[in-house]
């Protein structure tokens, strides 16, 4: 195989694994602002609440609530696993040393370095309680230990994505950005509220 075609592979693979990291970037990010919506102070609820504990939905909302909690620390898992088999940001970081892109390498080391004991945390959550259900592992005391922070953990998804989307764009070009900071699910989350709101007021009304 010659050089050039080497290369071609290197950054063939590079891209896809970018990708793929970048799926799990706006799948926690979508997960974390439908269940921040639903259960945030301050978002639906208290504003809400009566709309969601309908007893003819009720348990969709339960059911949305605690669907969306663990697979937003799946997502995170991903892109924090230390498996070397798996897309993560380690492996990322691994594939752009061998691109000969330290530089970038050294971005994410100093961007993602405050964020070390939340990504234990989250690590520790998904494997303990989420992924595998540790027998002697009590939900309210593995929170406890983890201090897991919901500001922070979007804060975490807004600097992957940031991450993601400027990596992409400086390797591959503006328009292949993979990744980015947006609101766009927690206001379809809000306007699906809002729908059922209406949709409530007009039965009671008939």
């Amino acid at each position: 195989m010659s050089a050039s075609s080497t290369e071609e592979q290197k950054m063939k693979e590079l891209r896809e694994l970018l990708s793929r990291i970048a799926d799990s970037v706006n799948a926690a990010r979508a997960h974390y602002q439908i269940w921040f919506m639903l259960r945030g102070e301050g978002k639906a609820l208290p504003e809400y609440y009566q709309d969601m504990n309908d007893h003819r939905y009720v348990d969709f909302f339960h059911a949305s609530n605690a669907g969306h909690y663990k697979l937003m620390f799946i997502e995170l898992g991903c892109l924090f696993d230390p498996d070397l088999r798996a897309a993560s940001m380690r492996n990322l970081k691994i594939a752009l040393a061998l691109a000969g892109r330290k530089d970038i390498v050294r971005t994410i080391d100093a961007s993602l370095a405050e964020y070390k004991d939340l990504v234990s945390g989250i690590l520790t959550i998904r494997s303990k309680l989420i992924a595998h259900k540790d027998i002697g592992a009590k939900s309210k005391d593995v929170h406890a230990q983890s201090k897991i922070v919901p500001n922070e953990v979007e804060k975490l998804i807004n600097v992957c994505s940031e991450l993601i989307g400027r990596i992409s764009a400086e390797i591959f070009g503006v328009g292949n950005t993979l990744a980015a900071v947006t609101d766009r699910f927690e206001r379809a989350t809000l306007e699906l509220l809002n729908v059922l709101r209406k949709g409530r007021t007009c039965a009671r009304s008939e």
